[in-house]
């Protein structure tokens, strides 16, 4: 957890300028995380942590705090983080993910089949809209 926790301080904390206290939400203990060392991070929300913010669905797993270092970007890392992540959902019997993009990552969740909906909103600061993706009704 230690090197999930210092990509995640570079990429939003100190580039993004998020508040620590809300980029640390005390969700990380009962999460899925991948780790590709040295270069990015992202997590997995299963159960009540995932209804929670998806709305109320249990079928969909909430994909988050995907962050890439930036030496590590363009290079594929982070589409292998959500491939595996999108894997480990499918694994477990869900229906697909949902997440919520920062504007600029439209493009990147697009290309990976991902779909927008609903208006744009901020969170921490930052534009975001809301996304999915489903392999299964």
């Amino acid at each position: 957890m230690v090197a999930v926790r210092a990509i995640r301080h570079e990429v939003f904390v100190v580039e993004q300028n998020v508040p620590p206290e809300l980029e640390w939400d005390g969700k990380d203990g009962r999460a899925v995380h991948l780790l590709a060392p040295g270069a990015g991070t992202g997590r997995l929300l299963l159960g009540a942590d995932a209804a929670a913010k998806n709305g109320g669905d249990p079928e969909l797993a909430v994909l988050g705090r995907l962050a890439v270092v930036t030496p590590a970007r363009g290079r594929g890392v982070g589409a292998r983080l959500v491939r595996a992540l999108e894997d480990e959902a499918a694994r477990l019997g869900l229906a697909g993910v949902y997440l919520e993009a920062q504007v600029h990552a439209l493009g990147f969740y697009r290309k990976l089949g991902y779909t927008p909906f609903g208006p744009e909103f901020q969170d921490a600061g930052i534009a975001h809209r809301a996304m999915r993706r489903t392999w299964r009704q």
